[in-house]
Formats: structure tokens, sequence, C-alpha cells
């Protein structure tokens, strides 16, 4: 019997599978080696007197309390409506998609989420 030389070398998925094996193996082992870093002690820190505070504890309103969380202001909360995109996709071999994310605001602090796929690649079964 004859072997011809493809049924001698080894399967490709084999040789990969080796060689992905010999490509991670020391990547652990650096990874699991490396010391850590110890955190420089912060220099940003700003202290506030007594008076300072005061000062501004006296003129603070909601509105600047909510500015300074990051929060909008009740006027622009109202203008806020349903936001969001649509996107669609055509090609060959009957290749299409419908795709959407909408964002819904809910009350004042709260917004929910929405978002759809529908894809049809085209190809046989």
């Amino acid at each position: 019997m004859i072997l011809s030389p493809h049924a001698v070398r080894p399967a490709p998925v084999l040789r990969l599978a080796l060689a992905a094996a010999f490509a991670c193996a020391p990547v652990a082992v650096f990874a699991q080696a490396v010391p850590v870093p110890e955190a420089a002690p912060s220099t940003d820190t700003i202290r506030l007197t007594d008076e300072q505070r005061r000062a501004i504890l006296d003129h603070a309103t909601p509105e600047s309390a909510a500015a300074a969380r990051g929060e909008m202001p009740e006027a622009e909360r109202k203008t806020l409506g349903i936001h969001g995109e649509v996107g669609a996709m055509v090609g060959s071999n009957g290749l299409r998609s419908l795709y959407g994310v909408a964002q819904i605001p809910l009350g004042d602090s709260a917004a929910a989420t929405v978002a759809f796929e529908s894809s049809r690649f085209g190809y046989r079964r």
C-alpha cells in the first residue's frame, strides 16, 4: 500500500491548535510575573476653610446644586423627547437588514433604551 504525501501531514486544525497553544503559553506566565505598581500619593486635594464652605452653602440654589451634580435643568429636561437612529442595509444574494435604537426619557433621572435588528443574509441554508 502506497500512502500519498497528504495522508502523512497532520490536519490543518491540529496545526492551528498547536500553534495557538505554544503562542499563548508564555503570555500567561509573563502576565502573572508582572509586579503591581504602588499608587502614588494624591497631591491635587484642595481643602476649603470653614468661611469658604459657608459662603458656598449660603449662595447655593437647587438649580446650581443640580448643575454641580451634572443634572439637566428642568427647562431642558422638558424639551427632551425620544431620540435615536435607524439604519438599513441591502446587498447581493438577497442580503437585507433593518436596525435601530431609541432612548426614551422616563421622569427626572431615568431612561429606557430600546434596540431592534432584523437581518436576512440570503445564502442557502
